[in-house]
Protein backbone atom coordinates (compact mmCIF):
# COMPACT_ATOMS: atom_id res chain seq x y z
CA UNK A 1 0.00 0.00 0.00
CA UNK A 2 1.38 3.25 -1.02
CA UNK A 3 0.81 6.99 -1.49
CA UNK A 4 2.39 9.23 -3.75
CA UNK A 5 2.44 12.86 -4.52
CA UNK A 6 4.09 15.22 -7.56
CA UNK A 7 4.55 19.24 -7.50
CA UNK A 8 5.49 21.26 -10.69
CA UNK A 9 7.42 23.74 -10.35
CA UNK A 10 8.14 24.16 -13.92
CA UNK A 11 7.18 21.82 -17.33
CA UNK A 12 10.32 20.57 -16.62
CA UNK A 13 11.17 20.32 -12.69
CA UNK A 14 8.70 18.42 -10.00
CA UNK A 15 9.09 16.91 -6.83
CA UNK A 16 7.93 13.61 -5.74
CA UNK A 17 7.15 12.09 -1.99
CA UNK A 18 5.83 8.96 -1.27
CA UNK A 19 4.87 6.81 1.72
CA UNK A 20 4.44 3.11 1.65
CA UNK A 21 3.86 -0.15 3.29
CA UNK A 22 5.21 -3.41 2.48
CA UNK A 23 4.54 -6.91 4.10
CA UNK A 24 6.50 -10.18 3.16
CA UNK A 25 5.59 -13.01 4.68
CA UNK A 26 6.54 -16.92 3.82
CA UNK A 27 5.48 -20.54 4.02
CA UNK A 28 8.27 -23.21 4.09
CA UNK A 29 7.06 -26.95 3.13
CA UNK A 30 8.65 -30.31 2.23
CA UNK A 31 6.75 -32.21 -0.57
CA UNK A 32 8.24 -35.80 -1.09
CA UNK A 33 6.96 -38.47 -3.56
CA UNK A 34 7.15 -41.96 -2.36
CA UNK A 35 7.95 -44.51 -5.19
CA UNK A 36 7.75 -48.23 -4.47
CA UNK A 37 9.60 -50.35 -6.94
CA UNK A 38 10.04 -47.84 -9.08
CA UNK A 39 6.56 -46.17 -9.40
CA UNK A 40 5.57 -43.22 -7.69
CA UNK A 41 2.53 -43.77 -5.07
CA UNK A 42 2.03 -40.85 -3.26
CA UNK A 43 2.91 -37.48 -1.77
CA UNK A 44 4.35 -36.71 1.11
CA UNK A 45 3.76 -32.87 2.57
CA UNK A 46 5.52 -31.69 5.41
CA UNK A 47 4.96 -27.97 6.80
CA UNK A 48 8.54 -26.18 7.93
CA UNK A 49 9.02 -23.30 10.96
CA UNK A 50 8.92 -20.34 8.07
CA UNK A 51 11.21 -17.37 9.06
CA UNK A 52 9.66 -14.39 10.44
CA UNK A 53 7.23 -12.08 7.76
CA UNK A 54 8.93 -8.80 7.10
CA UNK A 55 6.83 -5.54 7.86
CA UNK A 56 9.02 -2.54 6.00
CA UNK A 57 7.54 0.71 6.38
CA UNK A 58 8.82 3.36 3.23
CA UNK A 59 9.09 7.17 2.17
CA UNK A 60 10.86 8.58 -0.49
CA UNK A 61 12.00 11.90 -1.80
CA UNK A 62 12.61 12.59 -5.22
CA UNK A 63 13.83 15.51 -7.36
CA UNK A 64 13.19 14.96 -10.90
CA UNK A 65 13.77 17.25 -13.90
CA UNK A 66 13.41 15.83 -17.97
CA UNK A 67 13.15 18.06 -20.77
CA UNK A 68 13.90 15.55 -23.41
CA UNK A 69 12.59 15.04 -26.84
CA UNK A 70 11.58 11.50 -27.27
CA UNK A 71 12.42 9.79 -30.99
CA UNK A 72 10.11 6.76 -32.02
CA UNK A 73 11.99 4.65 -29.60
CA UNK A 74 13.52 6.36 -27.45
CA UNK A 75 14.88 9.98 -26.39
CA UNK A 76 16.67 12.16 -28.80
CA UNK A 77 17.67 15.53 -27.49
CA UNK A 78 18.18 17.00 -23.74
CA UNK A 79 18.38 15.72 -20.66
CA UNK A 80 16.60 14.09 -17.72
CA UNK A 81 17.66 13.63 -14.00
CA UNK A 82 16.54 11.74 -10.57
CA UNK A 83 17.81 12.13 -7.41
CA UNK A 84 16.08 10.32 -4.60
CA UNK A 85 16.46 9.55 -0.81
CA UNK A 86 14.43 6.30 0.29
CA UNK A 87 14.73 5.62 4.04
CA UNK A 88 13.02 2.37 5.55
CA UNK A 89 12.01 1.31 8.67
CA UNK A 90 10.76 -1.54 10.83
CA UNK A 91 12.22 -4.84 10.28
CA UNK A 92 14.92 -3.50 8.42
CA UNK A 93 15.93 -0.38 8.47
CA UNK A 94 18.41 0.94 5.52
CA UNK A 95 18.62 3.81 3.14
CA UNK A 96 18.48 3.46 -0.62
CA UNK A 97 19.85 6.50 -3.11
CA UNK A 98 19.48 6.57 -6.49
CA UNK A 99 21.38 8.97 -8.28
CA UNK A 100 20.47 8.86 -12.21
CA UNK A 101 21.46 11.47 -14.89
CA UNK A 102 20.93 11.10 -18.91
CA UNK A 103 21.88 13.87 -21.43
CA UNK A 104 21.42 13.68 -25.28
CA UNK A 105 23.36 15.53 -27.82
CA UNK A 106 21.17 15.55 -31.57
CA UNK A 107 23.98 15.58 -34.18
CA UNK A 108 21.40 15.43 -36.78
CA UNK A 109 20.43 12.40 -37.75
CA UNK A 110 22.40 10.86 -34.79
CA UNK A 111 21.99 11.25 -31.32
CA UNK A 112 25.13 10.64 -29.05
CA UNK A 113 23.56 9.50 -25.43
CA UNK A 114 25.33 9.01 -21.81
CA UNK A 115 23.67 7.96 -18.70
CA UNK A 116 25.58 7.44 -15.50
CA UNK A 117 23.68 5.74 -12.32
CA UNK A 118 24.34 5.15 -9.25
CA UNK A 119 21.62 3.09 -6.68
CA UNK A 120 22.78 1.66 -3.32
CA UNK A 121 21.23 0.67 -0.20
CA UNK A 122 22.95 1.78 2.96
CA UNK A 123 22.21 1.63 6.63
CA UNK A 124 22.32 -1.15 9.33
CA UNK A 125 20.41 -4.16 7.08
CA UNK A 126 21.56 -2.92 3.56
CA UNK A 127 23.33 -6.22 3.05
CA UNK A 128 20.43 -8.57 4.95
CA UNK A 129 20.09 -11.82 3.22
CA UNK A 130 16.25 -10.98 2.80
CA UNK A 131 16.58 -8.70 0.09
CA UNK A 132 17.25 -9.61 -3.11
CA UNK A 133 20.55 -8.23 -4.38
CA UNK A 134 21.04 -5.32 -6.56
CA UNK A 135 22.06 -6.64 -9.85
CA UNK A 136 23.86 -4.83 -13.11
CA UNK A 137 23.75 -7.81 -15.36
CA UNK A 138 20.32 -6.79 -16.25
CA UNK A 139 20.06 -5.15 -19.93
CA UNK A 140 18.82 -1.95 -19.41
CA UNK A 141 21.77 -1.74 -16.80
CA UNK A 142 24.89 -3.63 -18.59
CA UNK A 143 23.91 -5.95 -22.29
CA UNK A 144 25.98 -8.94 -22.53
CA UNK A 145 25.98 -10.36 -18.95
CA UNK A 146 22.27 -11.43 -18.24
CA UNK A 147 21.84 -14.49 -15.29
CA UNK A 148 19.99 -16.26 -18.27
CA UNK A 149 23.22 -16.63 -19.81
CA UNK A 150 25.34 -17.74 -17.68
CA UNK A 151 26.99 -21.22 -18.03
CA UNK A 152 28.78 -21.97 -14.41
CA UNK A 153 30.56 -25.23 -15.91
CA UNK A 154 32.39 -22.97 -18.67
CA UNK A 155 32.91 -19.99 -16.89
CA UNK A 156 33.34 -20.28 -13.15
CA UNK A 157 36.89 -20.25 -12.86
CA UNK A 158 36.88 -21.04 -9.24
CA UNK A 159 33.75 -22.70 -8.17
CA UNK A 160 33.44 -23.01 -4.34
CA UNK A 161 29.94 -24.35 -3.80
CA UNK A 162 27.14 -22.51 -5.55
CA UNK A 163 29.77 -19.75 -5.25
CA UNK A 164 30.81 -18.46 -8.57
CA UNK A 165 33.50 -15.42 -8.98
CA UNK A 166 32.67 -14.06 -12.49
CA UNK A 167 28.83 -13.72 -11.44
CA UNK A 168 28.68 -13.16 -8.12
CA UNK A 169 30.75 -9.67 -9.31
CA UNK A 170 27.36 -8.94 -10.70
CA UNK A 171 25.57 -8.68 -7.60
CA UNK A 172 25.62 -6.25 -4.49
CA UNK A 173 23.59 -3.85 -2.37
CA UNK A 174 25.15 -1.04 -4.41
CA UNK A 175 25.83 0.19 -7.93
CA UNK A 176 27.42 1.94 -10.61
CA UNK A 177 26.68 1.60 -14.02
CA UNK A 178 28.02 3.92 -17.68
CA UNK A 179 26.16 3.92 -21.05
CA UNK A 180 27.15 5.60 -24.00
CA UNK A 181 25.33 5.32 -27.33
CA UNK A 182 24.93 6.30 -30.75
CA UNK A 183 21.65 6.21 -32.32
CA UNK A 184 20.47 6.40 -35.63
CA UNK A 185 17.14 6.55 -36.99
CA UNK A 186 17.07 3.65 -39.63
CA UNK A 187 12.99 3.59 -40.46
CA UNK A 188 10.45 6.09 -39.77
CA UNK A 189 9.71 9.37 -41.57
CA UNK A 190 10.57 11.49 -44.36
CA UNK A 191 11.59 14.19 -41.54
CA UNK A 192 13.14 11.79 -39.08
CA UNK A 193 14.22 8.46 -40.86
CA UNK A 194 16.35 7.09 -43.55
CA UNK A 195 13.75 5.01 -44.80
CA UNK A 196 10.15 6.22 -44.93
CA UNK A 197 8.29 3.58 -43.52
CA UNK A 198 6.23 4.93 -40.28
CA UNK A 199 4.64 1.54 -39.75
CA UNK A 200 7.82 0.28 -38.34
CA UNK A 201 9.61 2.88 -36.63
CA UNK A 202 13.26 1.40 -35.89
CA UNK A 203 16.50 2.49 -34.58
CA UNK A 204 19.80 1.31 -34.68
CA UNK A 205 22.97 2.24 -32.38
CA UNK A 206 26.48 1.44 -31.18
CA UNK A 207 26.90 1.09 -27.75
CA UNK A 208 29.58 0.76 -24.65
CA UNK A 209 28.19 -0.71 -21.57
CA UNK A 210 30.13 -0.22 -18.26
CA UNK A 211 28.63 -1.23 -14.73
CA UNK A 212 30.30 -2.67 -10.94
CA UNK A 213 28.44 -3.74 -8.18
CA UNK A 214 29.87 -3.93 -4.26
CA UNK A 215 28.77 -3.69 -0.93
CA UNK A 216 30.41 -2.53 2.54
CA UNK A 217 32.49 -5.88 2.63
CA UNK A 218 33.96 -6.40 -0.73
CA UNK A 219 35.29 -3.20 -2.81
CA UNK A 220 35.94 -2.72 -6.29
CA UNK A 221 39.20 -3.75 -7.53
CA UNK A 222 39.67 -0.16 -10.47
CA UNK A 223 41.01 -1.75 -13.28
CA UNK A 224 40.49 -3.66 -16.84
CA UNK A 225 41.24 -7.20 -16.54
CA UNK A 226 39.24 -9.23 -18.81
CA UNK A 227 40.70 -12.80 -16.97
CA UNK A 228 39.85 -12.43 -13.57
CA UNK A 229 38.26 -13.89 -10.45
CA UNK A 230 38.16 -10.33 -8.47
CA UNK A 231 35.65 -7.75 -8.30
CA UNK A 232 36.19 -6.08 -11.12
CA UNK A 233 33.84 -3.54 -13.28
CA UNK A 234 32.35 -5.04 -16.69
CA UNK A 235 32.06 -3.43 -19.94
CA UNK A 236 30.39 -4.19 -22.84
CA UNK A 237 30.04 -3.13 -26.64
CA UNK A 238 27.97 -4.07 -29.58
CA UNK A 239 25.38 -2.73 -31.78
CA UNK A 240 21.37 -2.93 -31.11
CA UNK A 241 17.88 -2.04 -33.45
CA UNK A 242 14.60 -1.05 -31.41
CA UNK A 243 12.07 -1.34 -33.36
CA UNK A 244 8.19 0.21 -31.99
CA UNK A 245 5.74 -2.01 -32.43
CA UNK A 246 2.36 -0.22 -33.38
CA UNK A 247 2.97 2.61 -30.75
CA UNK A 248 2.24 -0.34 -28.30
CA UNK A 249 5.70 -1.62 -27.07
CA UNK A 250 9.34 -1.13 -27.78
CA UNK A 251 11.48 -4.48 -28.89
CA UNK A 252 15.01 -4.18 -29.13
CA UNK A 253 17.79 -6.89 -29.93
CA UNK A 254 20.91 -6.70 -30.01
CA UNK A 255 24.72 -8.43 -30.17
CA UNK A 256 26.81 -7.88 -27.17
CA UNK A 257 30.17 -8.58 -26.42
CA UNK A 258 31.32 -8.85 -22.78
CA UNK A 259 34.95 -8.08 -22.28
CA UNK A 260 34.74 -9.94 -18.48
CA UNK A 261 33.08 -13.18 -20.13
CA UNK A 262 36.18 -14.60 -22.29
CA UNK A 263 34.80 -17.89 -22.37
CA UNK A 264 31.48 -16.80 -23.75
CA UNK A 265 31.71 -14.21 -26.53
CA UNK A 266 29.40 -11.97 -28.25
CA UNK A 267 25.90 -13.29 -28.10
CA UNK A 268 21.97 -12.10 -28.92
CA UNK A 269 19.72 -10.47 -26.48
CA UNK A 270 16.43 -9.14 -26.26
CA UNK A 271 14.51 -7.42 -24.08
CA UNK A 272 11.39 -5.16 -24.39
CA UNK A 273 11.71 -1.92 -23.13
CA UNK A 274 12.50 1.95 -24.84
CA UNK A 275 16.22 3.56 -24.81
CA UNK A 276 16.92 4.91 -21.60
Amino acid sequence: ASLFAAYPFTPTRRVEASLGFTRYSFDEEVLRQVYVNGFPTGVQEEDLDSRSALNLFQGSLAMVGDNSFFGFTSPIQGQRFRLEVEPTVGTLQFTSFLVDFRRYFMLRPFTLAARGLHLGRYGPDAEDDRLTPLFIGYATFVRGYSSGSFDPARECQDRFGNDCAEFDRLLGSRIAVANLELRFPFIGTSQWGLINFPYLPTELSAFVDAGAAWDKNSEVDLRFDTDTTARVPVFSSGVSARVNLLGALVLETYWAYPFQRPNKGGHFGLQIAPGW
